[in-house]
């Protein structure tokens, strides 16, 4: 029914019986999902051995490919260690030998980022650069039997092993393994530091100067060798939110790179430098250059002692004994290889666009130095990967990426990467420092030393080396940067720059310090010192007897925190929205409290009296007898304004006393949800007994029950701040959940006492924030949904009590939501209708809604998709930069600019959520899927799945029915999301029509249309497309669509034509005379 019968192919691929199943929609592309066997070569009793022989080719095929793309990102040693079945999840140590140990690092790379940085196509002339630098230096890396373990951005660390190749079976005797007939053999370890210094003699005559091609930059290389016992060590294991896939990293350690860390920095560009170790062995193969005054006992590598060894000799050698591409993985091991490869970067390579992972980006990095630690111990190894796995979770909760791990002489180094695809978000500056904190207390528990720098800016973000060895990575002067603020950090200390600060939201502070210089820097460099923002304000209500919102000083929503006055600005905003008089929500509302929306309750000096109450709440309403009350809804549709309209009224007119508690948007908050709901608790207390103490230490010790007496300690220690701030938690932290389910009982119980002497409204709430993928927020969810179950239970069994609920999205499985279900009072918050937005417009603006121009409110209304956060945000934005001026005198009009809505570049407004957050949602998507949105972008009207396969795996390309399988996939994901809807064929007077008479029944059904009518996606993902790739994909589905009405007729006609027999006029003439 998708228009498949549409697509004629000469040999279809056919998935028959259950053998189909094995191709869930996790699976695809060429991938098995996970609950079905992997393909494997010998035909084993699999669900694959179910399929026919071409969806097995097909799969092979694709799965070919991927391995083929995925083959470049593990090293040599890694492959071996799987053979030798030393790679299993739980192993640390895959691999203990010897050999020579290289580093290089080039200069030259960051005064060419930072050239093309400025560049439209910056980022695609820098992948070219580093290519076409790389390329040659890997294959002569190969070339000598060495292994590219690591890239350090622009260097690279390399392991040449000892292997004693006099022991192949194919090994003469006649000559030796380096080579050189005539001369004796000089054992594994000197060998294979001989081949190291010939590959580096070597790549100094070859690329030494490398001509970029951009504004005369160079790039050199300066190389250090070492060489003795090393470990392989893979280390993680941790699940990130975006896959299913446990992320593994490899590393080198030993001896060796402490000798290169010493060695590489003495050497200059152009030359070699060999540790002692190194230069003992090779000293009677090698001519040494200039001496070393400063560290004699390290010695410069000038050439080949050319009587003795050559390099044709050496390599040949070398090549001749090399049988590395015997343990290279296979297909059956292509899912072993995921562990190593970013997600991101993996489902590139299965879509084959993997040159689409190149770009330059914001990003915020993190560098961090740890020291204390050696893996090289007996323990050093678990060591490692417990502080591995620490760090990983720290990093995933804030939706971040790992991207190395490396051990020098100086310790551990880690970096990790905030704003790399699909973990995307606005705030990225403030997850890398709050990330950060986190890794201190990591780092503390473990007793080490650690130091962080943090640092935002446009950076190279691709992948670096050639197609037989690359890595992922990034490069740029801020990575630079946040390395030398490393550097210079206290122990267990956080330093930052100035753009960070900057883009920070206003849950953290920012000390200056004095500013440092710092290599490659002419000027000094202002830094920075974060400190969490200490929220002292009161939550509930306070001692004038007036109620203290938790959005108005903690970051619930990322709305409001930073401004100069929260609580005014939050008032207004209750006012603005809730008195659009015919919005369905505040409608709901108030059926439940009663009466209309009374502007007067959100008046600065309104305060709760210990007075009998004003009013009574209509019968039946959960706010009466007791009940739950469920508002759910998006991030700025107005669950706040409702939330703190409700919490008003029923405290000023029916005298219920509101009890607080939330959680998010950062991970590991329950202990905030706990500190919130016994202070706000106490508040209620005091407001009923005016000798109630004003510490709530103190307070609660009073009103504590007995049976929970033993937990005051806890309870106290949490209440005074001792304990470790709810930011800086652990994902999971077994003790932090023991002291929230301990103050929930507490709560629970005090609620049990409250309700005897006042009516009580308990206010849970939890806010995602932008985090992108359910399994980031999953257990504090958990959290979060047995808080609801606990109180929705009490609320059935104590009638005094209501409680009110805010989240994104209702567990319709809870009890408190079917408590809500069946009350009728659960309030599912959508856009604003278009009268709505007209009335909320004039609202916000302080002007009458004739005021407004058409077609200004048109504009609103198709960009904001109805949500007042979003509304509020495109009128300042267009009174920012002066394309709309509101005169609010009265009767007065709103000025705008002629033409000025057909100029505006809506994409530009990165800094709001409204653009910010859908261009953080577009990033979050699979590449198929993004390729099937961006492509939708450029119809106007509807398309069919035809259309978009005509630019991506069209039939007349060769493309198989499950190439079209996967984009349907994509399409039915965007469909899920609201970003394109289905909708009807087009009449026989639409565009998309050719006026004639609709076609024949098809025996298959009919075609499936479908429509972006999201303009906001619309707009912002049309600006990732250029004007000639739409023009492409236009152009490709016209002549889809040409080929499939008019080319099977003509097809038929031809055929017809060829059945008849035909006769050339010559023969017909000859024929004529004859008769």
């Amino acid at each position: 029914r998708l228009g498949l019968v549409e697509h004629r192919y000469s040999k279809p691929p056919v998935a028959r019986g259950r053998g189909a199943r094995c191709l869930g929609m996790a699976g695809l592309p060429g991938q098995f999902s996970d609950d079905a066997a992997p393909l494997r070569e010998a035909g084993r009793n699999t669900a694959g051995d179910r399929l026919t022989d071409s969806v097995r080719r097909w799969f092979n095929e694709q799965n070919g490919q991927t391995l083929q793309g995925a083959l470049a990102f593990v090293p040599f040693i890694l492959q071996s260690a799987y053979f030798e079945d030393q790679l299993a999840e739980d192993q640390i140590v895959i691999h203990r030998g010897s050999g020579g140990v290289v580093f290089s690092d080039a200069s030259g790379f960051t005064a060419l980022t930072e050239k093309l940085a400025k560049k439209s196509n910056g980022a695609e002339l820098l992948s070219q650069c580093l290519t076409s630098f790389f390329t040659p230096l890997i294959d002569l890396i190969n070339a000598y039997r060495g292994d590219t373990i690591k890239f350090s951005g622009d260097a690279l660390t390399i392991y040449f092993p000892s292997v004693d190749d006099t022991k192949y079976p194919t090994f003469n005797g006649v000559v030796p393994p380096h080579g050189s007939y005539g001369l004796a053999d000089i054992g594994p370890m000197a060998t294979a530091v001989l081949r190291a210094s010939a590959c580096c003699i070597e790549i100094h005559k070859r690329l030494h100067m490398f001509d970029t091609g951009v504004e005369d930059v160079r790039l050199c290389l300066h190389i250090g060798v070492g060489c003795g016992e090393v470990s392989i060590l893979q280390v993680g294991g941790v699940i990130p939110p975006e896959t299913h896939v446990p992320r593994m990293e490899y590393l080198i350690a030993g001896f060796p790179l402490e000798q290169i860390s010493v060695a590489e920095p003495l050497a200059k560009n152009g030359e070699t430098c060999l540790s002692p170790q190194a230069w003992e062995l090779v000293k009677d193969c090698v001519i040494e250059g200039r001496r070393l005054e400063e560290r004699s006992d390290y010695h410069l590598l000038l050439r080949m002692d050319e009587s003795k060894y050559t390099f044709p000799t050496v390599k040949y050698a070398t090549q001749l004994y090399d049988t590395r591409l015997d343990s290279l993985f296979k297909l059956s091991e292509l899912n072993v290889i995921r562990r190593y490869i970013p997600s991101s970067v993996f489902k590139q390579i299965e879509a084959g666009t993997l040159q689409y992972v190149n770009e330059m980006r914001n990003i915020s990095v993190i560098f961090i130095q740890g020291s204390g630690l050696d893996v090289m111990s007996e323990r050093g190894p678990r060591q490692a990967q417990e502080l591995m796995a620490s760090v990983q979770r720290a990093c995933y909760a804030h939706e971040g990426t790992l991207n190395k791990f490396l051990i020098d002489d100086k310790g551990m180094l880690f970096l990790l990467v905030f704003g790399l695809p699909p973990l995307v978000h606005p705030d990225d500056p403030t997850r890398a420092v709050l990330a950060s904190m986190q890794f201190v207390e990591v780092f503390k528990r473990f007793e080490l030393v650690g130091r962080f720098g943090v640092t935002t800016g446009r950076s190279y973000c691709g992948v670096c080396g050639s197609a037989k060895r690359m890595e992922y990575t990034v490069l740029g002067d801020c990575v630079n940067l946040s390395a030398r603020l490393m550097a210079n950090a206290p122990p267990l200390g956080i330093l930052c720059d100035e753009d960070t600060s900057r883009h920070s939201t206003g849950e953290i502070v920012y000390k200056a310090l004095a500013p440092i210089r710092v290599k490659g820097k002419a000027n000094p460099i202002p830094i920075f010192r974060p400190m969490l923002k200490e929220f002292v304000e009161p939550i509930g209500l306070t001692s004038d007897r007036k109620i203290h919102f938790p959005w108005y000083f903690n970051p619930i929503d990322g709305c409001m925190v930073g401004t100069k006055d929260n609580v005014e600005l939050a008032k207004s905003r209750v006012l603005q929205l809730c008195r659009v008089k015919q919005w369905a929500g505040i409608t709901k509302v108030m059926e439940m409290l009663g009466g209309q929306f009374n502007k007067a309750l959100h008046g600065a000096e309104v305060s709760i009296q210990n007075t009998a109450p004003r009013q009574k709440a209509p019968v039946g309403s959960p706010f009466a007898d007791g009940g739950i009350v469920v508002i759910e809804g998006h991030t700025g549709l107005g669950k706040m304004e409702l939330a703190e309209h409700i919490v008003t009224h029923c405290s000023t007119q029916f005298q219920m006393m509101p009890i607080f508690g939330t959680m998010g948007p950062r991970p590991g908050e329950s202990s905030r949800m706990a500190i919130e709901l016994l202070r706000s608790t106490m508040a209620v207390f005091r407001q009923l007994n005016s000798l109630m103490p004003t510490d709530d230490v103190q307070a609660l010790v009073k009103v504590l029950p007995t049976a929970f007496a033993s937990s005051l300690p806890m309870l106290t220690e949490l209440l005074n701040g001792q304990a470790i701030p709810p930011q800086l938690h652990q994902p999971v932290d077994s003790n932090n959940n023991e002291i929230f389910e301990t103050a929930v009982k507490v709560v629970m119980s005090l609620l049990s006492i409250l309700k005897k002497q006042t009516p009580v409204l308990v206010i849970l709430q939890f806010e995602h924030g932008t985090s992108l993928f359910p399994s980031t927020t999953r257990e504090d969810q958990k959290i979060f949904w047995k808080m609801t179950t606990d109180l929705a239970t009490l609320v059935q069994k104590e009638k005094n009590i209501a409680g009110l609920i805010l989240c994104r999205e209702a567990d319709r499985t809870n009890i408190a939501v079917k408590q809500a279900i069946e009350t009728n009072s659960l309030l599912n918050l959508k856009g604003l209708t278009e009268e709505n937005i007209l009335e909320y417009m004039s609202n916000y603006l302080g002007i009458a809604e004739a005021a407004v121009p058409v077609e200004l409110r048109q504009f609103i209304s198709e960009v904001t998709l109805g949500n007042p956060l979003y509304i509020r945000e495109t009128l300042d934005q267009l009174m920012e930069d002066q394309h709309l001026r509101v005169n609010q005198k009265q009767g007065a009009p709103v000025s705008l600019k002629q033409g000025a809505l057909d100029r505006i570049e809506i994409a530009a407004w990165n800094h709001t959520q409204m653009v910010g957050g859908t261009v953080c949602l577009l990033e979050s998507l699979d590449p198929i899927e993004a390729a099937a949105l961006k492509m939708s972008t450029c119809f106007e009207g509807p398309f069919t799945l035809p259309d978009l396969a005509a630019s991506s795996c069209s039939q007349w390309g060769g493309a198989t029915h499950f190439d079209l399988l996967r984009l349907y996939r994509a399409t039915q994901k965007l469909i899920k999301m609201s970003i394109i809807d289905m909708v009807d064929p087009p009449t026989a007077n639409s565009p998309r029509s050719s006026g004639e008479n609709p076609l024949p029944e098809r025996p298959y059904g009919t075609t499936q249309y479908f429509q972006m009518h999201n303009v906001l996606v619309r707009t912002v993902g049309a600006a990732m497309v250029l004007e000639a790739q739409k023009k492409s994909v236009k152009r490709n589905a016209l002549i889809d669509r040409v080929l499939k009405q008019d080319l099977p007729e003509r097809m038929t006609k031809l055929a017809a034509k060829k059945s008849l027999q035909h006769i050339p006029w010559y023969y017909e003439r000859a024929l004529r005379r004859m008769l």
